[in-house]
């Protein structure tokens, strides 16, 4: 290829007809100037070595664009304008039309749990459909004792923990934003004697009612009563235990509100999924309670009795493993876009021009509901049907499932399930194992090579996380036994009810998920900037007050 360049006055337009060639150089004589890597700002052509109409031109980038373009035509050494409506129709001959490529799909992570919980969720809307059109809530009496009876009679109570849960979680979101230290060491103290009083109250009304505490609901009320006293002294162990670490913990948590001042997006995000949270549970209590109209009456002694089907209590199963994948679903959403937008905020809050936390929001929600909402669901899915198991079993148990689940995922079962998998995988944007292999190695989650629990730098971050999640677990408790007592002390139409303790826990489960909305709003910020902290190299430069409170 010969690179032909013109002279000023073709740059410039002019008549090439009213100029002296005489004083041009020679076509023997070298010319002087740029050389073929560096072209001069002007209009550099291309041309075969052999003489070919279809010659290539081209623009240079750094030159004003042309107009209208026009195809230059060498004749000797100088050559001459071809007209532009001719340039245009030779173009349109000679260059062939761009190839239409379709824009390639984002990759989407763990895509057959995102399928198998959209197959779940639309099969258990579709049984409650087929539930309610089946069945006839006015063939049952209403002083029969059935699962429907209980939870209808009740509905009001529900709806008024639903209404006293909301109204705690935004007042706990404002004093936390105004009164944050003076909010926490309340905690400490009000925390375990609550638990205290949750643990008297159901052991005193135990021994009372109809049953004269003769009942198995009356017995296995006196047992579960140990559990706030057991949650009352592993609170008051574990502040005792990380005093030491109370001052990087209360900057933990001041660092996250400054965060969430700077990002009021994600209080807009907390809001969206309180309000997903009620309207699915209050969905969900409708289909579940039609569910137990699947039965038959009958007598024992001359007293109605409603007897359930086996595949009723299959169903009952069903709904209730589906209505807590759903709930985890809903909060690992959360925990997700909170992530990507911490991140976004700790790697590039000095970026200019800024981006408004709206656009972040956008993007991150964007980002959770299509590229890793498979991820969100198989992270619920394992903390609801391995962690959950795994805390609760022997130790020796517990083992053996490690073991036999490393062999399919190769990857420490203990981190898979843990929360902190989901924000690395948020903040980098890979599939779940991938993460749970990443963040096993992280400084902050082995504990090898720290002398004692309390040099650890997660022993701030675990204290935090406890004193953010104490107002959750206490009211998720208070609301549950509440339900629990009232329902089986004739508080409903029906009167006393065997059936008490799956409104405590209808009612419970609606304390911890409203709660947890609110809860999350800063808890998922303290997991992203812990993540953000163990994924710098060496000491960090992005933000040194995380590397201080964090201890990294």
């Amino acid at each position: 290829m010969e690179d032909i360049r013109l002279d000023d006055s073709i740059r410039l337009e002019m008549n090439p007809d009213g100029i002296d060639h005489s004083d041009m150089l020679s076509p023997e004589i070298p010319k002087a100037g740029p050389s073929r890597s560096q072209p001069q700002d002007g209009i550099a052509i291309e041309m075969p070595r052999q003489d070919s109409d279809s010659s290539s031109h081209y623009f240079d980038k750094r030159s004003p664009r042309p107009s209208p373009p026009t195809r230059i035509k060498a004749s000797g050494f100088m050559p001459k304008q071809t007209p532009a409506d001719e340039v245009n129709h030779s173009l349109s001959q000679s260059v062939p039309a761009p190839v239409a490529h379709p824009i390639p799909d984002p990759p989407v992570h763990d895509r057959y749990w995102k399928s198998l919980y959209l197959v779940s969720m639309a099969g258990m809307f579709a049984t409650g459909f087929l539930s309610w059109i089946q069945t006839d809530e006015h063939q049952l009496s209403k002083l029969i004792d059935t699962v429907h009876t209980a939870i209808h009679s009740h509905i009001h109570l529900l709806a008024v923990d639903s209404v006293i849960a909301v109204a705690v979680s935004l007042a706990w979101m404002y004093l936390l934003r105004r009164f944050v230290k003076l909010l926490i060491y309340s905690l400490l103290v009000s925390v375990p004697i609550i638990l205290t009083a949750m643990s008297i109250w159901p052991l005193v009304q135990s021994y009372k009612g109809k049953w004269g505490g003769n009942s198995s609901q009356d017995k296995a009320m006196r047992w579960a009563s140990i559990v706030p006293a057991f949650m009352s002294v592993m609170w008051i162990w574990m502040a005792y235990r990380g005093r030491n670490a109370m001052g990087r913990a209360m900057a933990i948590i001041q660092l996250s509100c400054k965060i969430l001042g700077e990002n009021p997006a994600l209080i807009m995000l907390s809001f969206g999924t309180l309000l997903g949270t009620i309207v699915f549970t209050w969905m969900w209590v409708g289909m579940f309670q039609s569910v137990f109209l699947y039965g038959r009456v009958g007598t024992v002694r001359g007293v109605p009795v409603f007897y359930l089907d086996w595949s009723t209590w299959a169903l009952g199963v069903y709904f209730i493993i589906m209505y807590l994948w759903t709930l985890g679903v809903l909060s690992g959403f959360q925990r997700a876009a909170s992530a990507a937008t911490v991140s976004q905020w700790y790697f590039y809050r000095h970026a200019i021009p800024a981006v408004s936390s709206e656009d972040v929001m956008d993007a991150a929600v964007h980002h959770s509901t299509t590229i890793l909402f498979g991820t969100i669901c198989f992270s619920s899915f394992a903390a609801l049907m391995i962690r959950l198991p795994i805390l609760v079993l022997p130790r020796g148990i517990a083992g053996f499932v490690h073991m036999f689940c490393f062999h399919f995922i190769a990857s420490p079962i203990a981190t898979l399930t843990h929360p902190l998998t989901l924000t690395y995988a948020a903040v980098h944007s890979q599939p779940l194992i991938y993460s749970s292999r990443a963040i096993s190695s992280m400084r902050f989650i082995d504990t090898s090579g720290f002398g004692g629990s309390t040099h650890h730098p997660r022993a701030a971050y675990r204290l935090a996380k406890m004193l953010l999640s104490g107002t959750r677990a206490v009211m998720a408790l208070s609301l549950g036994v509440a339900a629990w007592i009232n329902t089986t002390r004739g508080g409903g139409s029906v009167g006393a009810s065997l059936y008490g303790y799956i409104v405590g826990m209808i009612a419970g489960a609606i304390g911890w998920a409203v709660l947890g909305t609110t809860e999350g709003c800063l808890g998922n910020v303290v997991d992203a900037c812990l993540v953000c902290v163990g994924s710098e190299p060496g000491e960090g430069s992005h933000c040194r007050e995380a590397q201080m409170v964090f201890g990294g």
